[in-house]
């Protein structure tokens, strides 16, 4: 869409691309992020118990726990997304990094956040691509 722009309104001109580029990233931030969140969100939902290991009385209970939660600033426009456990978030630390056991020994850690994690960020890039594409 180009049109003809007069050199005493070139700055004018520039700005008001610029401000309409910016509303288009933005839309691309705030949809990507969102899109990103929510699937991580669901990928733990549906971790599965490690092999062998003792299954947790409440499983279920944590893995329904999952949740996104949007936090955006309207000042610096900064947009992000908070995937947390809102009730067993003592127990996904614990599963993740082990522990020490009241019987002495160690619990092995069950990694299963961190690589959703490196999942979710190559995904949100590839999302936040698709969305300024207009896919």
């Amino acid at each position: 869409m180009s049109q003809t722009v007069k050199p005493d309104n070139l700055a004018q001109a520039i700005v008001q691309a610029l401000d309409e580029f910016k509303d288009v990233t933005e839309e691309a931030l705030k949809a990507g992020i969102t899109e990103t969140a929510k699937k991580t969100e669901s990928e733990l939902q549906m971790v599965a118990p490690p092999d062998g290991a003792p299954i947790y009385k409440s499983w279920s209970a944590y893995l329904a726990d999952w949740t996104a939660r949007k936090t955006m600033k309207t000042k610096k426009s900064v947009f992000s997304s908070l995937v947390y456990n809102k009730n067993h978030y003592q127990l996904a630390h614990l599963l993740e990094n082990g522990h020490a056991l009241w019987q002495g020994g160690e619990a092995r850690p069950f990694e299963h956040i961190a690589p959703i994690a490196e999942r979710a960020e190559d995904d949100l890039l590839k999302n936040i691509k698709n969305h300024l594409k207009g896919d």
